[in-house]
């Protein structure tokens, strides 16, 4: 007979479980009560304004002072903005606005905010910084009716002699508007075809070109602004060649021979010794942006040649071939010195030549130092922002067919090499002037060749 069995043993675990379940449970309630009485001063810190904290830096700078205004930039030539806005209706309070408020800061405003300025005793620049903006919304601004000469600015709106504009014009439009486009364009020099009423290609490039020219976005459309500028009587046709053979013969150029032909520099003809430019001028200052980029900081031109490389790069705009760089003009000699010590280096690295040998190589493409045409100022290497491809490109096969009517020529041309001693350079460029230019075009004449024809014994 077995032995009877232990109950008490059995419910041991079962009792330890439940005291275990029982501490968990006061637990909880011991710490929902502390939430439940900690709850109006949680919501009470959720509704107050937080304290800013700076993301980085010193605490010092999370309160701006009230009294030190925020620098606000400069409105000029080509801004598009509220404050633009605001700066055209507070002109026209004034009386020397009249266009459109829209917003684009272009000649009808610069011409508002340069009359401003001289009626009120400052810069006439047409640029509003500080102190314009300070005394245009002052109460001691000077109205255009109080000028001591009245000033005229040149509204950019309709009047009597502008035709009326129904709606925007754009490719694939048609009618009489066009017909109207059309015949100004062909007036100001833009358009070449004949007006049959139809905007398609030939017409939309040559609104492009009229607005790059003319200050104006250049998306092809016209609307009320580009309307209004082609008929305002200031529209600016298509740049045309500037008569540079009819330079002051008084003023000494240090690029031109005594024989009035084009200096010539290259390997067998250094530098004059004691050579000095003319009249250097900074390309990133003196030249507009809208018409060229200037792909290095400082660099300098002979001012002559700039203005005749702006002319031409205009021109080019109302083709409607865009996107021009500069990417070098004037060297020094200690600069070519450097070029030429890195490209020898460059060779000697990566083909394991020996320095003589890696410097003939390098004189393929680098002139030595007082032998290379930047030396004068008057040469531009001219490329397409943003790529290291030109030769074949739109700008390219332009300038081919136009530099030389403009006073530049291809300084290194393929059919050359044998002359010049120079690998063909499709982006380099002189401006040695008319009509030197278009007879070496005409001629099929590289420099070298053009002056042993035509030069006198130096």
């Amino acid at each position: 007979m077995s032995e009877p069995r232990n109950d008490n043993r059995s419910r041991i675990p079962v009792i330890i479980g439940i005291v275990f379940l029982v501490a968990i449970l006061g637990v909880a309630v011991f710490f929902a009560i502390q939430a439940f009485n900690t709850l109006p001063d949680y919501q009470r810190e959720t509704q107050a304004t937080p304290t800013p904290t700076p993301a980085y830096g010193s605490a010092m700078a999370v309160t701006r002072d009230p009294n030190v205004p925020t620098p606000a930039p400069e409105l000029k030539r080509g801004s598009v903005s509220e404050r633009v806005k605001e700066l055209q209706t507070r002109l026209n309070a004034l009386g020397y606005y009249t266009g459109t408020i829209d917003g684009q800061f272009y000649e009808g405003t610069e011409n508002a905010v340069k009359a401003f300025q001289a009626a009120n005793g400052l810069t006439a620049d047409g640029i509003v910084g500080d102190q314009t903006e300070a005394r245009l919304w002052s109460d001691d601004a000077v109205p255009a009716s109080e000028a001591p000469a009245t000033p005229t600015p040149t509204p950019l709106v309709a009047n009597a002699s502008v035709p009326t504009l129904s709606g925007v014009l754009r490719n694939g439009s048609s009618g009489d508007e066009v017909v109207t486009l059309q015949k100004q364009l062909i007036s100001l020099g833009y358009l070449l075809s004949s007006a049959d009423g139809k905007f398609g290609p030939a017409t939309l490039n040559a609104v492009k070109a009229f607005q790059q020219v003319n200050g104006l976005t250049a998306d092809g459309e016209v609307g009320q602004m580009t309307w209004t500028a082609l008929f305002s009587g200031n529209a600016l046709p298509k740049p045309t060649p500037i008569p540079l053979q009819d330079l002051d013969t008084s003023i000494a150029r240090p690029y031109v021979r005594a024989d009035g032909l084009p200096l010539v520099v290259n390997k067998k003809n250094p530098l004059p010794d004691g050579y000095q430019t003319l009249q250097l001028v900074n390309m990133n200052t003196y030249c507009d942006t809208m018409i060229v980029t200037i792909k290095h900081g400082d660099t300098l031109a002979e001012r002559e040649a700039v203005d005749a490389l702006m002319v031409m790069l205009q021109a080019a705009h109302a083709d409607g071939i865009t996107s021009w760089q500069i990417s070098a003009a004037y060297r020094t000699v200690e600069y070519q010195q450097q070029l030429m010590n890195d490209k020898v280096s460059e060779l000697m690295r990566k083909n394991g030549l020996s320095q003589e040998k890696a410097k003939q190589a390098a004189r393929n493409t680098v002139a030595d130092p007082g032998c290379s045409e930047h030396h004068l100022g008057t040469c531009f290497d001219i490329t397409v922002p943003n790529t290291d491809q030109f030769k074949g490109t739109s700008q390219h096969r332009w300038l081919l067919d136009n530099c030389w009517d403009y006073g530049f020529i291809l300084r290194y041309p393929e059919d050359k090499q044998s002359i010049t001693g120079i690998t063909p350079e499709a982006w380099h460029y002189r401006w040695v002037g008319l009509p030197h230019s278009t007879i070496m075009r005409d001629e099929n004449l590289c420099l070298e060749e053009y002056v042993q024809r035509y030069g006198t014994p130096q």
